[in-house]
């Protein structure tokens, strides 16, 4: 079932339309392979045909939609290829982030990260897959920001929803707790200005969500490229 959000007051009906899309691919209630059904689309966003088509067209130069000219508009499998891509590119960026982050965050900063944490143990343990998430994309969000990279982050960001379909299935099948605890020891090593062990970890997180990839591809066979 598709998920809607309220549109902003400043957002543009296609931009309302690209992000709605992005968070029902992300979270598989539009699952890889799945056509898009335009009338119902439009029914259940209350925007016409133009704004979508623009936010189709948008999604498939970000590739997770695919085009099909004459056949149809179709959600994208997920590409490991691709994957490996994204998570290699993070991890180079999030290690500097983070011994950037040892000379830079102020203690506010720091407790900022601490609270994110404190949320992310307390919905993990109700369960709150959706909830996680945000937290989780926050918490890295933090790392970019607080390290005066918005530009950086704005690149990692316009790729990242293919990366994030692979946390999602990771929540529903895996452990989590390592997760936490690498953001646990990651703000532990920033307080402690201990620059080594600061990208040590935050290159290992990175492995986190893909270590265990085969099995995502065992028990989600049909949501990866054949």
């Amino acid at each position: 079932m598709i998920i809607t959000t309220k549109k902003s007051l400043d957002e543009s009906a296609k931009d309302y339309v690209a992000r709605q899309l992005i968070y029902n691919i992300i979270h598989f209630h539009l699952v890889p392979g799945q056509q898009l059904d335009a009338t119902e689309l439009c029914e259940l966003f209350h925007v016409s045909k133009i704004p979508l088509r623009e936010a189709e067209l948008e999604l498939a130069q970000t590739k997770l939609l695919e085009i099909r000219p004459k056949v149809g508009v179709f959600v994208t499998y997920i590409d490991t290829d691709f994957i490996e891509e994204i998570r290699s590119l993070r991890s180079t960026l999030e290690s500097e982030l983070v011994t950037i982050a040892c000379d830079l965050f102020t203690r506010e900063q720091i407790d900022s990260m601490w609270e994110n944490i404190a949320l992310w143990k307390m919905y993990l343990e109700r369960n709150n897959e959706e909830k996680v998430f945000q937290l989780d994309k926050e918490f890295h969000k933090m790392l970019y920001e607080f390290c005066n990279h918005p530009n950086w982050y704005q690149l990692v960001n316009n790729i990242s929803p293919h990366y994030d379909r692979t946390i999602v299935l990771s929540f529903r099948c895996h452990e989590m707790n390592r997760i936490v605890t690498d953001h646990e020891e990651l703000v532990r090593a920033i307080e402690a200005h201990d620059k080594e062990k600061a990208a040590h970890i935050a290159r290992l997180h990175m492995t986190r969500y893909i270590e265990n990839l085969t099995i995502l591809k065992e028990q989600f066979a049909d949501y990866f490229v054949k």
